[in-house]
């Protein structure tokens, strides 16, 4: 397995978190990767595209810190909960990635390796209909 499962928190204890370890999965994070480039690249390349982000990225940034605020308390009540919700998704992964080998590979190779396996039987198809057309 490529992800940490125990990482260290600011109070010393090692504790797994399951969105980390969803975020360092390769195909995950080569995803996120490719969308970052293509937003920064869009706005780069549309300055009225980039000033209406501009101002989305703003109040999602105020919406985040007032949400944060305000679920605090409800979070430090439910932290039990949340414990345990978190250890049953990380056993979830756990069993995800022993199943489905693809999520350690980047979605290039995956995307590359797609495409390899869909065209082949493709131009088979493609070839056996054309002699048959060519044969009628």
């Amino acid at each position: 397995m490529t992800a940490k499962k125990n990482q260290a928190l600011p109070n010393g204890n090692a504790k797994e978190n399951v969105l980390q370890r969803v975020l360092q999965l390769p195909v995950v994070s080569s995803t996120c990767e490719s969308l970052q480039r293509t937003y920064v690249s869009t706005k780069e390349a549309h300055p009225l595209v980039a000033s209406v982000c501009e101002v989305y990225e703003r109040g999602v940034q105020g919406a985040g810190a007032l949400a944060l605020k305000s679920v605090e308390p409800v979070v430090r009540k439910l932290e039990p909960q949340f414990t345990v919700a978190n250890d049953l998704a990380c056993r979830g992964l756990d069993h995800l990635e022993e199943k489905i080998p693809a999520l350690q590979y980047p979605v290039d190779k995956l995307a590359s390796e797609l495409k390899d396996t869909i065209s082949t039987p493709l131009q088979n198809a493609k070839s056996t209909l054309g002699n048959s057309v060519d044969k009628i």
